[in-house]
């Protein structure tokens, strides 16, 4: 990636999975004395405590988190962008990464404000900034909704008519939308990541987001959907080394870019189902997934406790037909525009699965699931 050695970032997101993940690619890099992080904390002190803690998942070492200083915290919300419109070191930055959202799957009272609204706001403040050169929002590619092609490709949505699965995937595709009327020309870049599972080389130390609905497949052995189907898995690191390379990079060709596997490099089911067996070292064919329909699983109900340890039945069953329908897609995200752009290939989801397996042994399914349901 290459930019101007004055370039100015400002992130948001840090204390989250991807934004930390981004804020761990920059602490290391020679851009990080120019990066300004806008945390919810009411001291700058605090801002950099939190945002040190949630590094250190990451394994960031102390060495690494000595470089953050408290006057490289932009404390606000999102949602209160004037609050700090006015804060001196904003007129420096050229460079806007927003990776902040709720990303919750359940019906969470901040999406719509979060995703839209505070997303609005914040833009619009950031394009009075008189450097501003690209502001950089996180999408997903999810906002495909629940009927897309077998290839999806960046220009065929957001579109008018689409079914929402869930109503983060809806706030994500009314804010890109929003955005492309207010925010008309080239600074404005539409990243939009597929499904963001662990990290390749940690695995699942730095959050279990959405690794779970994967581990609950794999402990019942059913599907809702044809093991030959693919599903589209990127690691975080790979996440945010594919935006950095977006915000930083002097010209781009398109103004959307998908983050994704892509053809090729996304995973079968059954693919994935084998790769569980070589970490578990149960030594299972790879065709021991049952297809089963939703009722099947109501049915099961009993069999929850032994599957999963206790857990909240009625919780599961929500988690398992939003996450099937998801699954079920058979969906690949079209990623030519980020290879073309010069991003390395990404790691298939079986690759480093082993890793999200051994990084999890601690923990149950329904306590990793909580963090895609709060």
């Amino acid at each position: 990636m290459t930019s101007t050695r004055s370039d100015g970032i400002l992130l948001t997101g840090g204390t989250g999975f991807l934004g930390g993940a981004v804020a761990a690619e920059l602490l290391s890099g020679p851009h990080w004395p120019r990066t300004l992080l806008l945390v919810r904390a009411p001291s700058q002190a605090e801002g950099a405590s939190r945002l040190s803690a949630n590094l250190r998942r990451f394994g960031v070492d102390d060495t690494l988190l000595a470089r953050i200083a408290p006057d490289q915290i932009l404390c606000g919300d999102l949602s209160d962008a004037d609050a700090f419109a006015g804060d001196a070191r904003l007129p420096a930055i050229t460079r806007v990464l927003n990776c902040a959202a709720v990303t919750s799957f359940g019906s969470h009272p901040l999406i719509w404000r979060t995703n839209v609204d505070g997303t609005l706001a914040f833009a619009r403040a950031m394009y009075r900034l008189p450097r501003l050169r690209r502001f950089l929002q996180v999408g997903t590619a999810m906002i495909c909704g629940g009927s897309p092609p077998t290839l999806v490709r960046e220009d065929d949505y957001p579109k008018a008519g689409v079914s929402h699965l869930v109503e983060y995937t809806a706030s994500k595709a009314e804010a890109e939308a929003r955005l492309r009327a207010e925010c008309p020309g080239e600074s404005l870049v539409i990243a939009r990541p597929a499904i963001i599972v662990g990290h390749s080389t940690l695995g699942c130390q730095p959050s279990h987001s959405i690794y779970w609905a994967f581990r609950m497949s794999d402990a019942m052995q059913r599907l809702l959907n044809d093991p030959n189907d693919c599903i589209d898995v990127v690691p975080v690191d790979f996440t945010a080394r594919s935006l950095l390379l977006l915000l930083l990079k002097p010209e781009l060709a398109h103004r959307t870019y998908h983050v994704s596997a892509g053809v090729g490099r996304s995973t079968s089911f059954r693919e994935i189902s084998a790769a569980f067996g070589r970490a578990l070292g149960d030594g299972r064919a790879t065709d021991r997934y049952q297809v089963v329909t939703f009722q099947d699983l109501v049915d099961a109900q009993d069999h929850f406790h032994a599957w999963f340890g206790r857990c909240n039945r009625r919780l599961m069953l929500r988690a398992m037909r939003i996450y099937g329908t998801f699954a079920g897609l058979g969906a690949v995200f079209d990623n030519q525009r980020l290879l073309d752009e010069g991003a390395d290939p990404p790691p298939r989801f079986t690759d480093y699965l082993h890793r999200c397996v051994e990084t999890s042994r601690g923990s149950t399914v329904p306590e990793q699931m909580l963090v895609d349901f709060m």
